[in-house]
């Protein structure tokens, strides 16, 4: 080999197109992903690829808790749980003072101002607690996600995982899929308690209501099953929020500008994935109430 001769390592890729074929299809290891200006369809493919193989890797992490991958689960959780605590928890009392002002303001022309408790306590556990901690992880951490892929992805790294036989899958995107399901429902728990508290500032320092009224109407108001379906949410909202965001950075082209788009899409169609199954999970309540427990 003459000096300055780079050697190129082979990648293993289907017959007649850029996909492996056989396993790959459950691991989520593919030679590349298609372009970004492909049909929805093919977008949609590729997505469930990726949540197959995440899927598969996750109950593998979870069989396995003192694997190699089980530490890049604690450092995604660190990064996409813990350091969102402090956006969640501002951000969470702050909609708890809307909440209050805008309930009460509409109850006020019909005098029943005093029973505005009774729909922020239902209605924070079940609707705004979890999606406000999923679009508030979605606008600090899903632009992080893609990004970093798409990077890695530019610059030959995931290339390289796979010609060493490693699926960027069970190593890049199970930890963060595993970090959000655990990150999400714990955040949206503490935003309930937050968004609570937001409701009894509004309550009493600005309504004139006393604690004890305040703290009665939230009791009576309040369900397990409210909570239940809210931290079911948050789960489902974590597992939109990771695949979408891997899929957009492991998909960019080869270069740099890639990235940035990359971040933007992210964001983008995790807002519209958490709105979008949010709107079909309260779809499904609303024709089936037996499940709305």
């Amino acid at each position: 080999m003459q000096p300055g001769t780079v050697m190129s390592l082979p990648l293993r890729s289907a017959p007649g197109g850029n996909r492996a074929s056989g396993g790959s299809y459950l691991t989520g290891e593919f030679a590349s992903s298609p372009p970004r200006g492909q049909r929805p369809a093919a977008r949609f493919l590729s997505r469930g690829r990726i949540a197959v193989g995440a899927l598969h890797w996750l109950g593998w992490i979870l069989a396995s808790p003192r694997s190699v991958v089980s530490g890049g689960v604690a450092r995604e959780l660190d990064s996409l749980g813990v350091g969102s605590l402090r956006l969640v928890a501002s951000a969470s009392v702050l909609v708890g003072l809307i909440a209050t002002f805008q309930v009460a303001y509409q109850l006020k022309q019909y005098g029943a101002e005093s029973v505005s408790a009774l729909a922020i306590g239902w209605f924070a556990t079940r609707e705004l607690g979890p999606l406000v901690v999923a679009l508030l992880v979605v606008s600090r951490s899903a632009s992080a996600v893609a990004g970093e892929l798409g990077a890695m992805t530019t610059n030959g790294e995931i290339d390289a995982l796979r010609a060493m036989g490693l699926d960027p899958v069970k190593y890049l995107v199970a930890p963060k899929l595993a970090a959000l399901c655990v990150a999400l429902p714990a955040l949206t728990i503490i935003a309930d308690g937050l968004i609570t508290l937001g409701g009894w500032l509004g309550t009493t320092v600005f309504l004139g209501f006393n604690s004890r009224y305040y703290l009665e109407q939230i009791r009576s108001s309040l369900a397990m099953s409210d909570l239940a379906i809210g931290v079911a949410k948050s789960l489902l909202f974590g597992f939109v929020i990771a695949v979408i965001a891997s899929d957009e950075g492991l998909g960019v082209d080869r270069r740099v500008g890639a990235i940035g788009e990359a971040a933007s899409r992210g964001v983008v169609y995790c807002l519209l994935g958490v709105l979008a199954a949010d709107t079909l999970i309260n779809a499904v309540f609303y024709f089936i109430p037996r499940l709305a427990l």
